[in-house]
């Protein structure tokens, strides 16, 4: 069977952008709203992309440039892009314009850059990507639908290389709408914020940072069908629940959300450490993006950030080995995914 590895993963977010002094200087962010930390957009792009491009799109722009920059891949098979919400500062120009000058006097650059799959456009046309295209919006799931997308294509051995990655940016007036629903911002909850992440996923094992060992989508499964997709998972891996260094969940102070967590971690996977990683980089509808970032890099590095541990249980001495990523959306549909280290990481 094909192996599959990340080879390199860039984030923009609350913390540094472009950048892995998260691991060991975290920015520390309090309140219920806050958007993220941009780049100088001037590094990457020429004047007239900036003023043409909204503000999701340089950022998905810049990560994917700065992979290319230090992978030298620069055309990629497939583009597996994930996104909850789309260009929501562009819809909103387009709707409010409508609603104010009607139809004659909206922008057909706010139209155009307004849909979903611009992001997944914009990267293919710099990266002259003329092969598998795809845009998956399925809230919570959306980015880890693409990288299951992406997985497929590898497994069925059409591509070798992937860009995949999760993007969303939350405006004010979104964010209040999504207060309304309780879906974030309440009281003990992570911040709401923006996502930002690219990954290259190739079949070569090359100076990567760790290998996509596992991945599972299970939508409304029983308890039971959960520990045997959670059996199977680690089972096609060749290990165990005790061969696990931590899982990885997304808690993010949520009572209802946490509660499915907790109860995952408690039935199948006792004497398991947990991490978390939200109240680092915020939360949101691609937010599940930050969880392979985040194992990626503490698997190449080999060490756990002392911002990521939360529970009773303490880490196991030594470099990470595996570790576990869930993701789940109401309890409904869950997400699995095992990376494990490298030999000599």
């Amino acid at each position: 069977m094909k192996k599959i590895y990340i080879r390199a993963a860039e984030q923009i977010s609350l913390q540094q952008p472009l950048s892995e002094a998260w691991m060991t200087d975290p920015v520390s962010v309090e309140g219920p709203y806050a958007p993220a930390a941009d780049p100088d957009f001037r590094t990457w792009l020429t004047p007239a992309e900036s003023r043409r491009l909204g503000k999701i799109l340089k950022r998905a722009l810049v990560t994917a440039l700065s992979i290319v920059r230090k992978t030298g891949v620069e055309h990629p098979d497939a583009i597996c892009v994930g996104t909850g919400l789309g260009c929501m500062v562009n819809t909103e120009h387009l709707l409010e314009t409508l609603c104010r000058d009607g139809e004659s006097m909206f922008s057909p650059t706010h139209f155009m850059q307004s849909t979903h799959n611009t992001v997944a456009s914009l990267l293919a046309i710099h990266t002259k990507s003329h092969g598998h295209n795809l845009t998956c919006s399925h809230k919570d799931l959306s980015f880890d639908l693409a990288l299951f997308d992406a997985w497929m294509q590898f497994r069925l051995g059409r591509i070798r290389t992937a860009l995949v990655g999760g993007y969303d940016e939350l405006t004010p007036s979104y964010y209040t709408l999504l207060r309304r629903i309780g879906y974030l911002g309440a009281e003990g909850e992570v911040p709401g914020s923006e996502t930002t992440v690219t990954m290259l996923l190739t079949d070569d094992s090359k100076d990567a940072l760790c290998e996509l060992a596992g991945l599972r989508i299970l939508y409304r499964p029983t308890p039971e069908e959960l520990r045997q997709g959670l059996e199977h998972l680690l089972g096609e891996a060749g290990i165990t629940c005790g061969e696990l260094s931590a899982v990885i969940t997304g808690v993010n102070g949520s009572r209802t959300n946490d509660a499915f967590y907790e109860a995952f971690t408690s039935q199948l996977l006792p004497g398991v450490p947990t991490l978390r990683y939200r109240h680092l980089f915020g939360t949101g509808y691609t937010a599940s993006a930050f969880a392979p970032y985040v194992a990626a890099h503490c698997l190449e590095r080999g060490f756990i950030p002392e911002a990521l541990p939360y529970g009773s249980v303490p880490l196991r001495e030594g470099a990470p080995r595996t570790l576990l990523l869930v993701n789940q959306r109401d309890g409904k549909q869950y997400s699995l995914q095992l990376l494990r280290a490298l030999c000599g990481n």
